[in-house]
């Protein structure tokens, strides 16, 4: 034989060993590996639709916790301003009841006032008609000449001015 022949059947046994191996590498590696790809692909897109399904809540919780931020401003405007209109109404209130306090003050010192400057011109009509019955009593005691009567209203005068 020559180094340069073909052996055929070397060959074919080459070729059948071949298929065998590949047949077998199939069965028992490529047919488990394509497997475990498979369950691990399936694994990946298991995972990555979780995963848009949690972004998904995640972006209905932002939604749902912004709008209930923007009502818990509003709440909290509307407090306000609820808070300051009732302040106004008791600030008008007070100043109201104050007015009125200070109006029912004021009539009721003009009523002492009037009821103080009557009582004292009673005295004083009082102490009138005193120092004028006086007077006159000696006046009718007194009765002198024109002079002496000038003199006594005098010293008169001067003593009721004393009292």
């Amino acid at each position: 034989m020559d180094l340069m022949s073909i052996n055929w059947v070397t060959v074919v046994a080459n070729v059948v060993n071949v298929l065998v191996f590949f047949a077998l590498m199939k069965h028992f590696l490529f047919k488990p590996v394509n497997e475990i790809i498979a369950k691990r692909n399936a694994l990946i897109q298991g995972d990555l639709d979780e995963a848009a399904k949690e972004k998904e809540d995640a972006m209905k919780l932002k939604t749902e916790y912004e709008a209930s931020i923007a009502d818990a401003k509003q709440e909290a405007a509307d407090i306000i301003d609820k808070a300051k209109k009732a302040s106004a109404r008791e600030h008008d209130e007070a100043v109201a009841k104050t007015q009125e306090e200070t109006a029912k003050m004021i009539a009721d010192a003009k009523e002492s006032i009037e009821a103080d400057k009557e009582k004292a011109m009673s005295s004083l009509r009082q102490e009138i008609a005193t120092i004028a019955m006086a007077a006159a009593t000696q006046v009718i005691n007194h009765n002198l000449d024109e002079e002496a009567n000038k003199k006594y209203l005098d010293d008169f005068l001067g003593e009721a001015g004393g009292r």
